[in-house]
């Protein structure tokens, strides 16, 4: 990818991310607001944090996920195509030295998405879509190491939407949005159980991105008549 091509895309991502007037279409991809009250919260009622709190990737210290007043830090979804190298996704994610940014990722390779993406030699390889949970400080790193897709998101462009097996746009739309909203779902009952079996509670961030995740997607879903 040459150089202006790589500036004109991020700053494509960077203007939808952070653009305050384009709600709808940032509400995932530029992470959960902090003040809306959890989904989880809203259906079974607050759970006073008695124990130890746990990131479901240990970071390093030092790495900036909570501020000094320890007020959770934001966290944006980065959709990536990783490649199919035969190394595991967070120990890729480690050597490549994201460890500290990323906290969290949702694999989209069973929704049907594959891809032949370029690597840095120009050889191609099979890749799959993520989304990747990861601090703002992150989100240049994260595009820098892995590249920046050619699509918004949930955009009706994105390959995600694009390959689902029904014919009008709408259908595609609705029928990624439950497959996305049912994965994401189980993923997140995973950590809860985890961390649960382990005697801690998920880290605060963490939940709120899971939270702000499934409450995109059902919002676009009633958008499309589906309650």
């Amino acid at each position: 990818m040459t150089c202006s091509k790589f500036r004109y895309l991020l700053s494509k991502y960077m203007s939808r991310l952070f653009s305050p007037g384009s709600s709808r279409e940032t509400d995932l991809f530029g992470g959960p607001d902090p003040n809306r009250r959890s989904m989880h919260e809203s259906a079974k009622g607050a759970k006073p944090l008695t124990v130890k709190e746990q990131p479901a990737f240990s970071a390093p210290p030092g790495s900036g996920l909570f501020a000094k007043d320890s007020i959770p830090i934001r966290l944006h979804t980065v959709r990536i195509w990783f490649p199919r190298n035969g190394v595991q996704l967070m120990e890729d994610i480690k050597r490549k030295g994201l460890g500290d940014v990323v906290l969290d990722a949702i694999a989209l390779h069973d929704i049907g998405v594959q891809h032949q993406a370029r690597d840095g030699h120009d050889n191609m390889k099979d890749a799959y879509l993520l989304d990747l949970a990861v601090l703002e400080t992150g989100i240049s790193r994260v595009w820098g190491k892995y590249g920046i897709p050619e699509f918004i998101p949930l955009s009706s462009d994105d390959p995600i939407i694009l390959q689902q097996p029904v014919e009008d746009l709408d259908s595609k739309k609705a029928l990624c949005y439950q497959r996305l909203h049912s994965k994401c779902l189980r993923e997140y009952e995973k950590r809860q159980q985890l961390a649960e079996a382990l005697g801690y509670v998920m880290q605060g961030n963490l939940r709120d991105w899971y939270d702000g995740y499934l409450q995109d997607i059902g919002g676009r879903l009633k958008k499309l008549g589906y309650r």
